[in-house]
């Protein structure tokens, strides 16, 4: 694979194909720690959980409750989704810039 030079244009502007490849590159890592943290956490919560369908129902109350101020595993399972979510949207946004400019 040939390299395809400096990302800078001679204007002094930002490549959208390298902002592409970061935000891509970004929303990968954030992804890749954040899903094991949630699954880990799920799995805790529905093994403390009295039946497999309370756990469901401990896992839905979880991602209703506030965001802010929460402890325990429901918070993680909550914080760990959102952020697994944002970097959905980054990896996203990645593709699309470097499909279109890369």
């Amino acid at each position: 694979m040939a390299h395809g030079g400096s990302a800078a244009r001679p204007t002094g502007r930002l490549d959208p194909a390298l902002v592409g490849t970061v935000l891509l590159r970004l929303g990968l890592g954030i992804v890749a720690l954040t899903v094991p943290v949630a699954a880990g956490a799920l799995a805790g919560l529905l093994a403390t959980a009295a039946s497999p369908a309370g756990g469901v129902a401990l896992a839905m109350r979880a991602m209703d409750a506030p965001l802010l101020g929460g402890v325990g595993l429901a918070w993680l399972v909550h914080v760990a989704t959102l952020t697994a979510l944002c970097g959905c949207w980054l990896l996203g946004a990645g593709l699309l810039l470097a499909g279109l400019y890369g």
